[in-house]
């Protein structure tokens, strides 16, 4: 018999601890929600997959079933062929689904996607043109990301994703990956909650274009423009170190 620890010791997590926790013990279903630029997509494509493949499906209000199940396409053949949609090549290889903005899914395609999502246990897709019938993988899952809060979504949607995460900073390896001149910066903007704040993606933006144009100035006013006096001051700082 498997013994069991009880601490009393009190746990403290972030909102990525928890989905840490939660993908690195296989629970197949889990929402991240919060401000924008955090890098939730990248952690659900790259993060406590053990291998498995990703797809990202983005949320539109233009998407259709073609997107998530996949649909009938000519081949420079001349032969028509079912090519199937992300969903369903996700299902056949046990892979992970990362659904990217969910809230925007549209109501015509609503429908279709709690399917996908369901538990493992209870679905299945018969393709009309073949006749085939598809059940997803045992080691199929679903990550999906939105910008806002879960009251946005519909009722069916959430009865999907019961484990919510909120992400309200970014990830520590996206602020590693930033020039360490950026770093402290970066962390006090991207956890701010008023209209100052910026996404890590600015800050990698600045980054880029400053490396190749040198013009510090410039580079904050494109990117971060509030906080050029702070960038100017932080490259050089950056110079004056690496002298």
């Amino acid at each position: 018999m498997d013994s069991i620890t009880i601490s009393n010791e009190p746990v403290t997590m972030t909102g990525w601890d928890m989905a840490s926790f939660a993908l690195s013990n296989k629970l197949g279903r889990v929402l991240l929600y919060g401000p924008p630029g955090t890098g939730k997509t990248y952690f659900g494509m790259n993060y406590h997959t053990d291998g498995q493949a990703a797809y990202r499906l983005i949320c539109t209000e233009e998407m259709t079933d073609t997107d998530l199940i996949g649909g009938m396409t000519q081949s420079n053949d001349g032969i028509w062929r079912f090519r199937e949609g992300v969903g369903i090549k996700a299902w056949r290889q046990g892979a992970r689904l990362v659904v990217d903005e969910i809230n925007r899914v549209n109501s015509d395609v609503e429908s279709r996607l709690m399917a996908l999502i369901d538990s493992t246990e209870s679905s299945s897709w018969e393709n009309q043109y073949t006749g085939e019938v598809v059940k997803p993988h045992a080691n199929f899952s679903v990550v999906a990301t939105m910008n806002g809060e879960p009251e946005d979504l519909g009722q069916a949607i959430l009865d999907r994703l019961v484990v919510r995460v909120n992400i309200t900073e970014p990830h520590a390896d996206a602020i590693k990956a930033l020039p360490e001149y950026l770093r402290e910066l970066a962390t006090t903007v991207t956890a701010r909650t008023d209209e100052d704040r910026y996404s890590i993606r600015s800050f990698v933006e600045f980054a880029r274009l400053y490396e190749h144009s040198k013009d510090a100035t410039r580079s904050a006013m494109v990117t971060l423009p509030s906080l050029v006096e702070q960038l100017v001051d932080s490259v050089a700082l950056k110079q004056v170190v690496g002298a």
